[in-house]
Parts: structure tokens; sequence; C-alpha cells
């Protein structure tokens, strides 16, 4: 339990998480996550950088490309090291809004160390 909420502590304490502006039209969004599996007693933080583009186009059309980074956890500690050791999996997407409470999203991930796409997903959204 201590971990947790040092984990939630030291989450809380980084800046307030808000998208910085890169260039126009180009934005560099980024999460911290922190996850505590509470059965296993194991706690893990990852970071989660995205880009994302508005086109400009019609329908609020956006395209992503985002990874996940794991920063810690309770086994190994700190682990944003070992993603130096291995090849990223990048995320890609492009999401468009035609509605104001339906937004369409086509996204896949491609694994450079194995060097595979992973399935290609089409989402849709209804927000009511």
């Amino acid at each position: 339990m201590r971990t947790l909420v040092l984990a939630v502590v030291a989450a809380m304490a980084t800046t307030a998480a808000s998208a910085a502006d890169i260039a126009n039209n180009l934005k560099l969004d980024t999460d911290i996550v922190t996850t505590h599996l509470w059965d296993k007693e194991t706690t893990a933080m990852t970071i989660n950088p995205e880009l994302i583009y508005d086109t400009g186009l019609a329908y609020n059309t956006k395209i992503t490309l985002g990874t996940k980074l794991n920063l810690w956890d309770n086994t190994n500690k700190i682990m944003i090291d070992d993603e130096l050791d291995h090849l990223p999996v990048f995320d890609f997407g492009i999401s468009m809004a035609p509605l104001d409470d339906l937004e369409l999203e086509l996204s896949t991930a491609y694994d450079f160390e194995t060097d595979t796409r992973h399935d290609i997903k089409l989402t849709a959204t209804f927000s009511f």
C-alpha cells in the first residue's frame, strides 16, 4: 500500500498534464499512468507520449503517433533504461468526428522489434 501511495504522489507532483504545442497544428500530449494490481500486490508506472497533428480538414480530423514506456515498478524499480534495450512499438491512428456525438477512429500499431503490424482497428464511439 505504501508503494501505491508513493507512486500516486509522484504522479500528482508532476506538472499538470496538458498538451504542449510544438508547432502549428502539432501537439505533444503525455500521460503518466500508475496502476496497482491489488491481488498481485504490484504497482507499475508508465508514460504515454503522443504526437497529435490536427489536419485542419473537415470533421476535426486528427492523426496520432504514440508509444508506451515503462517508467517504474515495485519489482525492478526504475525501468526507463530498459526501454533502450529493445526497439519501440508505435501506435498510429486517425480520428474524425462527423457529428458532435459520434467519433470514428482507425488505428494500428507497429512493433519494430518483431517487424510486425498489429491488427487494424476501426472504432465508432457514440456519446449521449
